[in-house]
């Protein structure tokens, strides 16, 4: 018997089986699960309290927490109507009906049921207030079934019964709702669509101008929704602009200007007259134009915005709104002395045997008699010399939008937006400097309009200065003296203030490529040349005469007869700008630079270059002679970012990408590893210093290129696991720290990674499955069981392969221009006191602008992040940036803010560096390093969530002691 036991065990077990390769469990961490049942909890503590305040401080509880499931909907709904019923406190329902609206927007809520319930307790309710609430939550709720017709029909007419209500409030919000929800259908088909038009019309005679105003917004949202208004409700609605509330005015504007552009061509007969007809979108702007001279400022500055919209206007009546002459109904008004004169004329003189002999033949009504201008006469005129600045931005807005496609106006409106540099205000001068610019395609600035836009270059404000350069950019001179005023205000712009020379750089490159026939002549007075004589050589460092060459040449490459003027000095520094500023000077037609051309035209094969590259990378054979090719291969990558800057982006990118694999298994190939208590050492120091710039580099890679693919993506986040991995090895072997937030930090990491790559479908380094699989394995998630199952994936791994990267790619940058470095004066200000140092830089493909920082490192390697404001943040367009290429793809910005410096006395002036960075410790939830660990790092071997974008611009300071009085 044992030995027929013994035969079938053997049997067993010499069996072989083939197990199929299970998927790779998803890591998944254990956290504290959220009480997702705690709006039933608290709607059921409603029964329990005493009071209405009580209830009331539950419902706020309930909608601050608001969360629940949905087998728990029809309970919560249920308890919280039966509190609505027996509560006596009109507040505490207006709370229940506004959670009705807030349980409707969360997912698994039955709207239509809320719909019932809500439209069930109104039924009964006498409170002004809870109505209002309760037409309010309906409207809410209908807005999320925009499909359901029925629903809204039946929300239509139950909005309509609540009309009859004495409340303005209830009245004004059910007019809403109709607005909203009613459906839009061809009002030739739909007897509710006419029937309730008909009784929005009657609400806008109600004695309460705030439902006269809610019934004229009704007809605006309904016609935005695409419901065809009747025509004829225009003189209506003309009455209404004589008003006594300015809420009722400005809705009635609103819709007469919708009217106007709607039925543009229809005709109407002018009132008091003998028959006049005129199209109505012209009455429409005439009636809006009247109201430019209103006494509310914000119904003259909604007419004004409204003027700009109407471009189907004709032309006398355009072009009257820059006219102050009198017009009654578009006829010249005559004085008494021309009335007089022509009744010499025509023989009815009065004899003065009658009485009342001369009295006038015709009866005027003293309500038509106006002491301001009637029509359009004036219009913009009056919108431009207001008082409040407001109005006058908006008429600024409005006169360049109908200038756009009207020549004749736009070149008539021209001296008013001169007229409007000299505005007390900054905002509208930067307004009509802008508009001005729109426009420039219309019009030719002659001498004396020049000379009045020209005064405005004196100005403090460097962004109305640098409005005027881009002005003067697009616009056209009309003769050689303009050319030669702008050319000299422009210079003498440039010795007041040296801050605006790449303002004025691109101002002359603009200005010099569209007059070449103006500059010829100018040539020989720009570049003191003299027939006879040998003049002194300018110095090419000099920005007014770097201003004058920009000018020159870029003129040049549209008139070549101007290159015969050109001497043997002004070719040289010809080639000289050319090669320190390509993107301000084009190329000319030279004899000394024919074979630069030739190079310039020769088409490269970087991008290949790149990948030809990779390639080699991943047929390398052996592990050595991969880390050969791979130090090669950075230098190779590096140089040619730094030569062709349409790859430098892909460039770097590998290159970064290579070093940091390069750097890892320097790391890890070092012998301290084998014995932890040597990394506490200064030798270990060594170590952790390269942890943090791999740590770094990995945040470069993900935070500092733009056009990244998934892969590239896929190939960073798991070099991003491996230096975490590394970190934390080091943490919990080399010292005595706690590791347990950077361990949370890292299965995080792992979980996303993992999640990630599953979503991208990307292939999955050899390293990072085996991570995951250890990590499944794992029985506690505690940081030394981590870091020793880790440091054994860590010590097999390999060199990953750099992924081929898109040529496409865009490497974040940013050049500071102010203040320069080689400054000698030192900034003096009292040691404990703030002094403001002017910052200029320009940033390229900057993806997230919250993150920016300003950095400051004084002398004491003491750190100090500074985060700009907003609007201190310009987007450059093509025109500003360097590289004017694909600018939707890759944002460029502009910073413009003041650097506030502050520290104790020091022995003698020293330099403070001022630099660019940013500040992903937020985004990467700070590495899982405490505050004060990052803190102390960033004294020595620096923060690895703070990435520096530019190198640092060194400004002397001087703190200087207190005096005191004796």
């Amino acid at each position: 018997m044992a030995a027929v036991l013994k035969k079938r065990a053997l049997a067993e077990y010499s069996q072989v089986i083939e197990e199929q390769p299970r998927p790779i469990k998803r890591l998944r961490l254990v956290r504290k699960p959220s009480s997702s049942n705690s709006t039933i909890l608290y709607v059921g503590l409603l029964e329990r309290q005493k009071t209405s305040n009580e209830a009331l401080q539950v419902l706020l509880r309930i909608s601050d927490s608001l969360q629940f499931q949905e087998d728990d909907f029809l309970d919560i709904i249920k308890k919280l109507v039966e509190h609505f019923k027996r509560e006596k406190e009109s507040a505490v329902r207006v709370k229940i009906l506004s959670l009705f609206g807030d349980i409707g927007c969360e997912t698994g809520a039955d709207i239509q049921h809320l719909l019932e319930e809500t439209q069930q307790l109104l039924k009964e309710e006498t409170s002004h207030k809870v109505i209002v609430q309760g037409v309010t939550t309906l409207l809410r709720l209908g807005k999320l079934l925009p499909d359901n017709v029925q629903i809204h029909t039946k929300l239509v007419l139950s909005a309509k019964q609540y009309l009859k209500d004495t409340s303005h409030a209830v009245k004004s919000r059910c007019l809403e709702l109709i607005g909203q929800l009613l459906p839009v259908v061809d009002t030739a088909q739909s007897a509710l669509v006419q029937n309730m038009l008909r009784l929005i019309g009657d609400y806008t005679y109600s004695q309460d101008a705030r439902v006269r105003a809610a019934a004229f917004k009704t007809m605006i949202n309904l016609h935005d929704r695409g419901l065809k208004l009747d025509p004829s409700i225009y003189t209506e609605v003309c009455s209404s602009l004589k008003d006594d509330y300015e809420i009722v005015r400005l809705a009635a504007l609103r819709l007469i200007c919708v009217l106007g552009n709607t039925y543009a061509e229809n005709i109407i007969v002018l009132p008091d007259s003998e028959g006049e007809q005129l199209r109505l979108v012209d009455d429409a702007f005439a009636k809006i134009c009247c109201s430019v001279t209103d006494l509310s400022l914000r119904v003259r500055t909604v007419a004004c915005q409204l003027l700009g919209t109407m471009h189907q206007v004709s032309p006398k009546f355009l072009e009257q709104t820059l006219d102050k002459k009198l017009m009654s109904n578009m006829r010249l008004k005559r004085s008494a002395h021309e009335r007089a004169l022509e009744s010499v004329r025509t023989g009815e003189w009065s004899s003065g045997k009658k009485w009342a002999d001369d009295a006038p033949r015709e009866k005027i009504d003293k309500d038509s008699i106006s002491l301001v201008t009637s029509g359009s006469c004036g219009a913009f005129v009056h919108g431009l010399e207001d008082e409040f600045l407001e109005v006058r931005s908006a008429a600024v807005d409005a006169l360049c939008l109908l200038s756009l496609d009207n020549h004749r106006f736009a070149v008539m409106s021209l001296d008013f937006l001169v007229d409007m540099f000299n505005d007390e205000i900054e905002d509208v001068r930067i307004k009509a400097i802008d508009s001005l610019t729109r426009i420039s395609k219309h019009i030719i600035l002659r001498d004396d309009q020049l000379e009045t836009i020209l005064s405005a270059l004196e100005d403090f404000s460097m962004d109305v200065r640098e409005g005027l350069h881009k002005m003067l950019a697009a616009c056209r001179l009309s003769t050689r003296s303009c050319l030669q005023m702008c050319v000299e205000a422009l210079l003498d712009n440039l010795k007041k203030y040296p801050q605006d020379r790449r303002s004025l750089w691109r101002c002359f490159q603009r200005i010099g490529s569209v007059h070449p026939e103006l500059t010829l002549p100018l040539v020989p007075e720009l570049l003191n040349i003299h027939p006879f004589f040998d003049m002194p050589e300018h110095d090419v460092e000099d920005p007014a005469y770097i201003c004058i060459l920009i000018l020159v040449f870029n003129a040049a490459q549209q008139s070549p007869t101007m290159l015969q003027l050109f001497e043997e000095n002004t070719l040289k520094h010809y080639s000289y700008l050319r090669d320190t500023m390509p993107h301000l000077v084009p190329v000319l037609k030279l004899g000394i630079n024919v074979r630069a051309q030739e190079l310039a035209s020769v088409e490269t094969s970087t991008s290949e270059f790149i990948q030809q590259i990779c390639s080699q990378l991943a047929a390398a054979p052996k592990a050595t002679l991969r880390s050969e090719l791979m130090e090669a291969a950075q230098k190779d990558l590096s140089r040619l970012a730094a030569i062709d800057s349409a790859v430098s982006g892909a460039a770097e990118f590998t290159a970064l990408f290579i070093g940091s694999q390069l750097l890892m298994e320097q790391v890890l190939s070092n012998r301290l590893w084998s014995n932890p208590a040597s990394l506490a050492t200064q030798q270990g120091n060594i170590i952790r210093t390269s942890i943090t710039t791999l740590l770094q580099n990995c945040l470069k890679l993900q935070h500092m290129f733009m056009g990244l693919r998934s892969t590239e993506l896929a190939a960073v986040k798991q070099f991003k696991l491996k230096a975490l991995a590394l970190q934390l090895v080091y943490i919990v072997t080399g010292s005595n720290s706690s590791a347990l937030s950077l361990c949370d930090h890292f299965l995080l990491q792992v979980e996303e990674t993992q999640k990630y790559l599953s979503d991208e479908s990307v292939n999955v380094e050899l390293f990072t499955s085996q991570l995951f699989k250890e990590m499944v394995q794992l029985e506690e998630t505690k940081p030394g069981p981590v870091a020793r199952s880790v440091l054994k994936l860590l010590q097999t791994s390999n060199l990953a392969l750099p992924p081929h990267p898109n040529i496409s790619v865009r490497m974040l940058s940013a050049d500071i221009n102010e203040p320069q470095g080689d400054a000698d004066n030192a900034y003096k200000f009292t040691a404990g006191m703030v002094i403001g140092i002017p910052l200029d830089a320009d940033i390229r493909n900057l993806r997230d602008t919250s993150i920016l920082r300003v950095k400051l490192k004084y002398p004491d390697q003491q750190t100090v992040l500074i985060i700009p404001r907003a609007s201190d943040l310009r987007r450059m367009d093509g025109d500003d940036a360097l590289d004017s290429s694909s600018q939707e793809q890759c944002p460029c910005y502009r910073l413009l803010t003041t650097v506030l410096v502050s520290h104790q006395v020091w022995s003698e002036a020293m330099h403070v560096d001022i630099s660019l960075a940013l500040d992903v410790t937020e985004a990467e939830g700070g590495l899982g390093i405490s505050s004060t660990a990052r803190r102390a790092a960033a004294q020595t071997q620096g923060d690895p969530c703070v990435i520096d974008i530019c190198k640092p611009v060194k400004v002397f300071v001087s703190p200087r002691p207190i005096k005191r009085g004796i």
